[in-house]
């Protein structure tokens, strides 16, 4: 066998291995790129609807965080969580409301991010259709939080929860939506009761 044969077969055996290395790079780095976020709205709702993707970003001996994120027009939107885990229900087993153990104030926070949540703000206000460029507030958002669910929430297991949350505005109004947690998903979701609250939910998350 000639020398440029032999010279010509272990450049070929170096260019497979280099693919083989590429593509295991490609594959490794698809796998550790994160949960799939999806459209944070669906226009098509009659009811405004917003939809994340979250992912736990810690814990305490009484609650976790979560990033909630998800995508509007290619950009990405965010805020972050802290969902208490000893949530009470707020429906006894009749299907009947329990007022005295079904409030909680703070039991659900919201909190900026930075950039990502001044987005979401941007993305609420031009779906409002009430544009604004106001930044998201700084210290955590507490809603009055009403567990509609007939066990208590626990976030160690796969189920899905839903709320009521009441959100308390700088002119003492306030403003009522509805949220689900899904821990089947990963995924936390928040509903506009009705079109009549839209400029109080606003003002909630600018504080303002």
């Amino acid at each position: 066998m000639s020398l440029v044969r032999i010279l010509l077969g272990v450049g070929a055996i170096a260019l497979t291995i280099s693919c083989g290395n590429s593509s295991n790079q490609k594959k490794e780095k698809g796998k550790n790129s994160g949960p799939t976020l999806h459209e944070v709205v669906d226009s098509l709702d009659a009811k405004k609807h917003f939809y994340f993707t979250i992912t736990e970003d810690g814990k305490t001996d009484s609650s976790v965080f979560y990033l909630a994120r998800g995508l509007y027009k290619s950009d990405t939107v965010g805020v972050k969580l802290e969902v208490l885990g000893d949530i009470n229900p707020g429906i006894n087993a009749d299907g009947t409301p329990n007022e005295d153990n079904g409030f909680r104030k703070g039991a659900i926070k919201i909190s900026s991010i930075g950039a990502e949540s001044d987005a979401f703000v941007k993305v609420v206000g031009q779906v409002f259709n009430m544009p604004t460029n106001k930044p998201m507030v700084t210290t955590p958002i507490l809603p009055t939080v009403f567990s509609s669910n007939k066990g208590k929430v626990d976030l160690t297991k796969n189920s899905t929860y839903s709320f009521k949350l009441f959100f308390d505005t700088p002119d003492n109004q306030q403003a009522e939506v509805f949220s689900v947690l899904d821990m089947y998903k990963n995924s936390f979701e928040i509903t506009e009761k009705d079109s009549t609250f839209r400029t109080q939910f606003l003002k909630a998350l600018t504080g303002e």
